[in-house]
C-alpha cells in the first residue's frame, strides 16, 4: 500500500511539473508576442513623429469642366514617405457634404489616355528625386495634381494623410 502512495505522489508531481511547463511556456510565448507588438507600435509612433509635410502653392488650373487642383507637398520631416497608394487625400468644399476622398492613380497622373479619371490624384514629379527614386525623401518636393472637375472653387480645403497616419491640411 505504501508503494501505491509513492507512485501516486510521483504521478502527481510529474503532472504538476508538466502543467508548470505548459503554463510557463504559454506565458513566455504570450509575453514575447506582446513585447513584439509594443516594439512595432513604438517604431510606428517614432516614424509618425518624424514625419512632417507642408502643402504649398495651391492652384486651380484648367477650364470647365476639367479643373485640376495642383499643389506641392514638401517633406519637412526626417522620414521617407513612399507607398503613395496608401496616401489619402481629401477635398472639402461648401459644394460637398463632407470630405471627398481621392485615391492614388497608378499611372502617376489623374488621367488615363488623355481623359480625366474621377476622384484620383497623381504626381507630376519629385524634385530633386536623387536618393530614393519615386519616394518623397526629407527635403524633396512633390508636385501633386488632382482632377476636381466642375464645382464651386471659391474655397477648397485639402487634407493629406500619409501611410503612417500623419495628417496635414491646406487650402486653395
Amino acid at each position: 500500500m505504501a508503494g501505491a502512495i509513492i507512485i501516486a505522489c510521483a504521478i502527481g508531481i510529474l503532472l504538476l511539473v508538466l502543467a508548470g511547463y505548459v503554463i510557463v511556456g504559454g506565458t513566455l510565448s504570450s509575453a514575447n508576442i506582446i513585447a513584439s507588438a509594443q516594439k512595432d507600435m513604438i517604431l510606428s509612433r517614432n516614424e509618425q513623429l518624424g514625419t512632417s509635410i507642408q502643402i504649398l502653392n495651391e492652384q486651380i488650373r484648367g477650364s470647365e469642366p476639367t479643373h485640376n487642383l495642383t499643389f506641392n507637398i514638401t517633406n519637412t520631416g526626417n522620414s521617407i514617405i513612399g507607398n503613395f497608394n496608401k496616401t489619402d487625400m481629401f477635398i472639402t468644399n461648401s459644394y460637398f457634404t463632407g470630405s471627398v476622398p481621392y485615391r492614388y492613380s497608378y499611372n502617376g497622373l489623374p488621367y488615363i489616355n488623355g481623359s480625366a479619371t474621377a476622384r484620383t490624384w497623381g504626381y507630376m514629379g519629385i524634385y530633386p528625386d536623387v536618393i530614393h527614386p519615386s519616394m518623397l525623401d526629407p527635403g524633396e518636393t512633390m508636385m501633386v495634381q488632382i482632377f476636381i472637375g466642375s464645382f464651386d472653387h471659391s474655397s477648397i480645403d485639402i487634407t493629406v494623410t500619409t501611410p503612417n497616419g500623419f495628417s496635414v491640411n491646406g487650402n486653395a
